[in-house]
């Protein structure tokens, strides 16, 4: 039976792992470092709520989950802290070439973290200033 469970486990498990992506992050102070195995969590105190595929972003009224595959980079264009909380304008490049504004979707801790060449990596996506996936 314990060969069983941990086959079981481990097919679960492994698709999970398979989609994390790695990405060229540069924060507000132009540091860039690469972070393995990217997740974004949108949770808050009591729950997590991790997304290894992509970001979160808004278009309009719409919220549209961006996938890395699908992106080749994110840059932050403009914060306005006069708004509670900060409004955070985006622009995306997809892999195809199109370019498309949007806004950071703002929902809980938003924070991305993952494996630096250090350690561990955390970084609120507000001090975040660009994303590219590394291929």
């Amino acid at each position: 039976m314990p060969p069983r469970i941990a086959c079981f486990l481990l097919f679960l498990l492994l698709p999970s792992l398979a989609l994390a992506t790695d990405l060229q992050v540069t924060d507000s102070q132009g540091t860039t470092v690469v972070v393995k195995d990217a997740v974004v969590d949108y949770g808050g105190m009591l729950a997590s709520d991790p997304d290894q595929e992509g970001l979160r972003i808004q278009q309009g009224d719409a919220i549209v989950r961006l996938k890395w595959a699908d992106v080749q980079s994110v840059a932050i264009t403009k914060v306005d802290t006069s708004a509670k909380p900060a409004r955070v304008d985006l622009e995306v490049v997809l892999v195809s070439g199109t370019r498309a504004p949007a806004t950071l979707f703002r929902k809980g801790a938003m924070t991305l973290s993952g494996t630096s060449p250090l350690g561990a990596y955390t970084i609120p996506l507000e001090k975040v200033r660009r994303l590219v996936p590394v291929r």
